[in-house]
């Protein structure tokens, strides 16, 4: 008899081999189970009750029905009969169980043959593979977000040569449909100022079988009561099935679209001066639901076309248009193609350890790269302002009111090539800190402080007081390759220095930084006490927005800061009645109130001369008189726009 033998509980052969199935079936993650002809449970391991929150007890003996629930069993009992019939079958798909909800799983169906060739039942190993097929959700979302942008960038070029307006509408419309894979995609121009549109482009699939519209004329209000008034509103209207929208769904109206073969639209309408001059749609043959990046998508190709149209239509016009273009094709094209390069990289090269790891991880990562690229994107490219970078990055580490991160320094512009570099630097120190550093723990203190040297170079220092002694790490992992990367394409050099109370890093940015005009922002701490916005100190603010939800984040902001809210008002007359009956010092404007333009409220604060900002969600608002602030904001952005804010000229024009 062997050692290992000795060692063995004293089972017959036949009886030790059942013990340790069953002991390894317990041990690992996956559903094992066996079920036989009868479809009842015979044996489930102990994933089952953790899955299903019940002791494997109640399992063993029901069957599968009784478990899984009418909606999952319906899902699997094709599978379950095949198997039943001598066949091997692999499965994936989603999965509703009546105790456990959807899971996204990998199922392996497994028969028994007896000796006899019978089959009393059959195996079944399942795995929960949910969280690998988010990620890879999310990453196709990306990938998908880039190559609009590329046939985005691929477009402005075909355009730009183009002299016919109406050539230049039928390129667009046709490159749209086939990004989107609908049945047709056009462009409408109003006649004046009547409800009539003239549909000067429409293409699409050729195997819709509906006539095309180009060059018919349309009266607005035949697809519906309100279609004219949000259009002219500027208003996107999304209608995933015109049959059950209350919007579209009367009699007249779904006559009018099936005349045309439309189920589902998007139309994304171009105010120009207060005027609504054309809009571009975008229409499905049956009902589909459509995502906000494809609507975004729709939005930026209908203000090509528009720029488009209008330089053809005018040499000056095309002049300005041309050297404009240029610059954007030029920098978008080098993003688009540098942005998908670096989301496919760090999803090659982030470390795989876990599911829950690399899509936190992965997740983190691209989530610093975008917000890089939203303050990019409110800069026009310009550059970004190195408190607004290190304040996004370190805001979700800011505490309960308790002061952990210290940002200060003088004004500095990143420049829009080192700015994303410089980002994933930043996450990458901020995430370390958050697992293992100063960050970590609630006596910990970040301190962010940078200089310009006589020399010209930017020195940027990273000091972190952890509040316990701190183990410098053991190996070099990925993020500290990455962070060394992402220096050298920035055009700085770093220092890491392990001290026993944490981590110091140095950073000199060697070029891309400049100096920028100093502003009178305090330095930021996460949180915004009211003492760091003294400016706002009992002021009365009032906020016109329709939104509850951020209506009461604002209010949340300025409250902190020291300022006494007045509303918020959702409407138009509300805001106006509440000037009416009280003293107002500052205002914060929601740019469109329910399709309906701010203007009447901006023009009254002008009156008085009172400040006020602007908030909007559009890139390009029709609006003047105050900074304009794109949501979502940041709460340092807002509070120092407001305590900067000048009162307007006394009798300005504002545009309707």
């Amino acid at each position: 008899m062997s050692r290992d033998d000795q060692a063995l509980p004293p089972y017959p052969p036949l009886e030790r081999r059942a013990v340790f199935s069953s002991a390894m079936a317990d041990a690992v993650p996956i559903l094992i189970s066996y079920v036989d002809r009868e479809e009842r449970y015979r044996f489930v391991n102990r994933a089952y009750e953790r899955w299903f929150g019940v002791d494997r007890s109640e399992i063993e003996g029901k069957t599968l029905l009784e478990v899984l629930g009418e909606a999952a069993y319906g899902r699997l009992r094709p599978h379950v009969r095949r198997a039943l019939a001598g066949e091997s079958v692999t499965f994936e798909g989603q999965v509703d169980y009546q105790q456990a909800g959807v899971r996204h799983i990998e199922a392996q169906y497994v028969p028994d043959f007896a000796r006899d060739g019978e089959i009393p039942g059959y195996y079944v190993l399942v795995t929960d593979i949910s969280d690998r097929k988010t990620a890879e959700v999310e990453l196709g979302r990306m990938l998908a977000g880039e190559r609009r942008r590329a046939a985005l960038l691929d477009l402005g070029q075909t355009l730009r040569d183009e002299a016919d307006p109406d050539a230049i509408a039928q390129t667009a419309a046709r490159m749209l449909a086939e990004q989107l894979n609908v049945a047709r995609a056009g462009y409408g121009e109003m006649d004046g100022d009547s409800d009539i549109a003239d549909i000067v482009a429409d293409d699409g699939r050729a195997e819709s079988g509906v006539a095309r519209l180009k060059g018919q004329r349309f009266r607005l209000e035949d697809f519906g009561p309100s279609m004219s008034a949000d259009q002219r509103a500027g208003v996107t209207i999304v209608i995933g099935d015109v049959a059950l929208d209350e919007r579209t769904n009367a009699p007249e109206a779904l006559e009018a679209y099936a005349a045309i073969g439309v189920r589902a639209f998007v139309t994304v309408s171009l105010v120009k001066a207060g005027v609504l001059a054309s809009y571009l749609f975008v229409a499905h043959d049956a009902p589909r639901a459509f995502t906000p990046d494809e609507i975004a998508f729709v939005a930026d190709v209908a203000e090509l076309i528009w720029t488009a149209r209008e330089r053809a239509r005018s040499d000056i016009a095309l002049q300005r248009a041309e050297e404009t273009e240029r610059l954007l094709i030029r920098e978008v094209d080098h993003r688009a193609k540098n942005v998908l390069a670096v989301v496919q990289s760090l999803a090659q090269l982030t470390p795989f350890e876990n599911k829950d790891q690399y899509v936190q991880a992965l997740s983190g990562r691209i989530g610093s790269l975008a917000r890089a690229h939203s303050l990019l994107s409110t800069a026009r490219w310009t550059g970004v302002d190195l408190h607004d970078l290190l304040q996004l990055e370190l805001d979700p580490y800011g505490g309960d009111g308790v002061e952990q991160v210290l940002i200060d320094g003088p004004p500095v512009l990143i420049d829009a090539q080192a700015a994303q570099s410089l980002a994933l630097v930043i996450h990458e120190l901020a995430t370390n800190a958050s697992k293992y550093g100063a960050l970590s723990r609630p006596l910990g203190r970040l301190a962010v402080i940078w200089s310009w040297g006589a020399d010209g170079v930017l020195n940027l220092i990273w000091r972190e007081d952890a509040g316990a002694p701190v183990t410098p790490p053991a190996r070099r992992g990925f993020g500290s390759t990455l962070i060394e990367s992402a220096v050298k394409q920035a055009g700085a050099r770093v220092e890491l220095i392990w001290r026993p109370q944490g981590l110091k890093v140095r950073l000199d940015i060697l070029k891309g930084a400049q100096s920028r005009l100093a502003e009178s922002a305090p330095a930021y701490r996460p949180g915004l006490a009211a003492e760091e916005s003294p400016a706002l100190r009992d002021q009365r603010v009032l906020i016109v927005e329709d939104e509850a939800v951020v209506a009461m984040e604002l209010t949340r902001v300025l409250t902190e800061a020291g300022a006494k809210v007045v509303g918020p008002a959702g409407t138009i007359e509300e805001a106006l009645d509440l000037m009416a009956g009280q003293p107002i010092d500052r205002a914060v404007l929601d740019v469109n109130l329910g399709g309906r333009s701010i203007t009447p409220v901006a023009e009254a604060l002008t009156g008085r001369r009172i400040p006020f900002v602007y908030l909007t969600g559009y890139q390009e608002p029709d609006v003047d008189g105050g900074p304009i602030l794109r949501k979502p904001v940041a709460a340092s952005a807002l509070l120092g726009a407001l305590a900067r804010g000048l009162p307007p000229a006394a009798g300005q024009v504002l545009p309707r």
